[in-house]
């Protein structure tokens, strides 16, 4: 018996395929649905809206299929209250970095004109 089995128990397997496989399908959907924010003809709000729509429901699909979150009533408010505050962090943190991103190039594009 291994040190660790003591301490955590046995891996099993198929559970640990399932959770990785859930957690490539889960980050390959969060940045390609990035890709609403590259059309430059929507505004800020409609792209945020599709991306929080698209990724809300893949996230909350593949959830209960994974088995992170229980599928029940409970289950899916606690997994509202707790994906909602993380998205809104999140999507200001990138928004606040790309807002300063957009400074620096601008302030290069009027340094060479000057």
């Amino acid at each position: 018996m291994f040190w660790s089995d003591r301490f955590w128990g046995t891996l099993d397997s198929g559970i640990f395929v399932k959770n990785a496989i859930g957690c490539i399908i889960c980050g390959w959907f969060f940045s390609t649905a990035t890709i609403f924010f590259e059309n430059e003809k929507w505004s800020l709000l409609s792209q945020t809206i599709l991306h929080f729509l698209t990724v809300s429901i893949l996230y909350f699909l593949l959830s209960f299929f994974v088995g992170w979150i229980p599928f029940s009533l409970k289950g899916f408010a606690i997994g509202i209250g707790i994906f909602i505050p993380f998205y809104r962090i999140i999507w200001t943190a990138f928004y606040l970095y790309f807002r300063s991103q957009v400074k620096i190039m601008n302030e290069g594009i009027h340094k060479r004109r000057d």
